[in-house]
């Protein structure tokens, strides 16, 4: 044997792609198909991520909007309830405006008012918001005045002075003037609103259509709002197929 030409075969090279057997390692190619699988478990698993947080989601705002429909609805009942035929303004399949005593703020006189008296002297006024309307009745008349100043504990100040003679222990109370309308967006979504001496704000919103109706004792549509009995609120939710209604009975 040549020894220049077993010398040249030893230390001959290997191509570079080549992995020599029983030695560890990753060639480029193999190295990039695993970067590219791992890519698409990542984009598979973000997929599925993603349409379960969008269900998520979902679910939260249907089990939200059904949640503020029956507050909603729980508070428009509670409060139209203290309604009566006359304190009621307006009476619209999309308005009702009517007054009534939601805090049931009520309180006596403790001494007789004379006409032009504007300081009243009450058993306990604490509390009673400056603006805040009011009415004083005795058992043969009334009168209607607001509040100059945040009621104190044994008198109430008035803007205006008494006009008539009551009597001591002439029943005084606050009348709220209360609004239930409907407010539709450019989009045409409904929101039923609540305004309460002058502060609106929305009761139930994403709604299809809102629509009041008004009847009388004999389960009629009332034809003068003197006749009203009963008012029902219908709504059509976003999130729900079925209307609802709320049926309402005021006092007489």
């Amino acid at each position: 044997m040549n020894p220049s030409t077993s010398l040249s075969r030893t230390i001959q090279p290997r191509p570079a792609h080549v992995v020599v057997h029983g030695q560890s390692g990753f060639t480029l190619i193999e190295l990039m198909l695993g970067l590219t699988i791992g890519v698409a478990v990542l984009a598979a698993a973000l997929k599925i991520f993603t349409v379960a947080n969008a269900y998520a989601n979902s679910q939260f705002t249907a089990i939200r909007q059904q949640q503020d429909v029956r507050l909603g609805l729980e508070v428009f009942e509670q409060e139209v309830r203290l309604a009566t035929p006359d304190s009621i303004q307006i009476a619209d399949p999309d308005r009702i405006l009517y007054h009534a005593n939601l805090s049931a703020l009520r309180t006596t006189t403790t001494g007789a008012l004379l006409p032009g008296q504007a300081v009243i002297a009450v058993q306990d006024g604490s509390g009673w918001g400056a603006g805040k309307t009011i009415m004083i009745c005795s058992s043969t008349q009334c009168e209607s005045h607001r509040l100059a100043r945040t009621g104190q504990r044994y008198q109430l100040t008035l803007v205006e002075p008494i006009e008539s003679t009551f009597p001591a222990g002439t029943t005084v109370e606050v009348r709220n003037r209360v609004v239930y309308y409907a407010k539709h967006d450019e989009t045409g979504t409904a929101q039923l609103m609540r305004m309460v001496d002058g502060g609106a704000s929305v009761m139930i919103g994403h709604l299809r259509d809102i629509r009041l109706s008004y009847w009388n004792e004999m389960g009629k549509q009332a034809d003068a709002i003197s006749h009203v009995k009963r008012v029902v609120l219908e709504i059509h939710s976003d999130h729900s197929r079925a209307r609802r209604l709320r049926d309402v009975s005021i006092q007489s």
